[in-house]
């Protein structure tokens, strides 16, 4: 595994769990028992889909960091404080999600590239990004309702 793949791996495993954590804390946003239900699924997905890279890269012999990033930290600091002053609102908090699914999407894209098509990790790569794909349309599809 060459640097650039396990950098890329390392990064999409902190943008996983940096998901995981922003679904945790978005729960508390919306008021929707639909969407606390969806923002639930998926976090466990992202759990699911950060084990699977950590395992990887484990057997590969590397030692992999726990923590998501000081930058999404921040963020969820500030969609907390913005909250506070403006109150919740299912429709914005919705969009914050998509955004971040969409830096999530991008760490995939750059972990397959990394991968080369024919790496071992390139298979589960491919499956999570397909269904990352597909929670970020059901996501912005709940987007077009929340805001109506």
């Amino acid at each position: 595994m060459t640097t650039d793949r396990i950098d890329a791996m390392k990064t999409l495993l902190t943008r996983l769990v940096d998901s995981r954590e922003g679904y945790r804390e978005s729960i508390d946003h919306v008021e929707s028992p639909h969407i606390k239900s969806i923002f639930e699924e998926f976090m466990a997905r992202r759990d699911r889909n950060a084990s699977e890279v950590r395992q990887y890269l484990v057997r590969e012999g590397h030692t992999v960091d726990e923590d998501g990033s000081l930058l999404a930290s921040a963020h969820r600091t500030f969609v907390g404080l913005k909250d506070a002053v403006t109150g919740s609102d299912d429709a914005a908090t919705l969009a914050e999600v998509v955004r971040g699914e969409n830096v999530l999407l991008d760490a995939y894209d750059q972990a397959l590239e990394a991968a080369g098509g024919m790496d071992p990790e390139y298979g589960f790569l491919k499956e999570q990004h397909a269904s990352l794909q597909s929670a970020i349309a059901q996501l912005e599809t709940r987007q077009d309702l929340a805001a109506e």
